[in-house]
């Protein structure tokens, strides 16, 4: 069996955590333990981040024989930041979760993080992402696609999917800037209307 939709903590971003001055970010209580605060709630650092070894024993339990890695939602924050933020941090991911395809091999597969404040920086990366090992697509805000004009945004990316052959997997979630959750007054999507 294959899990398509893994979501990952990665701790790649513990400094990038430290230096933000809202949440999410890392925190001292008044114990001096950090703590990673977000939306919803604190928990400390030793179980903010996803572990391999936990993740491939569920795996093994669930006879799961490979799972799909991509941010979890309350990491996506580094998608919307300044491109000058986002891309480094997005590169640091997508880098860090393709180790850990290439040292597990077989096991894990990647949907890239993008800049998405910055479509064409988005595109570089997303194409750069694919080169890497594990790399099979990307994961894009579901909010990308409530109107025909807001798909339209998000060509380049389609284009880097369809001349790779990569997945486009689209989550529920909204695109850097928008106010969530977020139904657009032109949508055009039966669902959302």
């Amino acid at each position: 069996m294959i899990d398509m939709h893994a979501h990952w903590r990665p701790a790649e971003l513990i400094d990038a955590l430290r230096a933000r001055t809202k949440e999410p970010r890392i925190v001292r209580n008044q114990d001096g333990v950090e703590m990673l605060k977000s939306r919803i709630g604190e928990e400390p650092l030793s179980k903010a981040f996803d572990d391999v070894g936990f993740h491939l024993a569920r795996m093994d339990r669930q006879a799961v024989s490979t799972s799909v890695l991509s941010l979890l939602g309350a990491f996506c924050w580094i998608e919307s930041q300044p491109v000058e933020v986002s891309l480094p941090l997005c590169r640091m991911v997508n880098d860090a979760l393709s180790g850990i395809c290439q040292k597990y091999e077989g096991r894990f597969s990647v949907f890239a993080a993008l800049p998405l404040v910055d479509m064409a920086a988005a595109a570089a990366e997303f194409e750069r992402a694919l080169s890497l090992p594990g790399v099979v697509g990307a994961q894009v805000p579901g909010n990308g696609f409530l109107t025909k004009k807001d798909a339209e945004n998000m060509r380049p990316l389609l284009e880097v999917a369809n001349r790779h052959r990569a997945i486009v997997f689209i989550h529920h979630g909204p695109r850097p800037g928008d106010a969530f959750p977020k139904v657009a007054g032109d949508t055009d999507n039966a669902r959302r209307r």
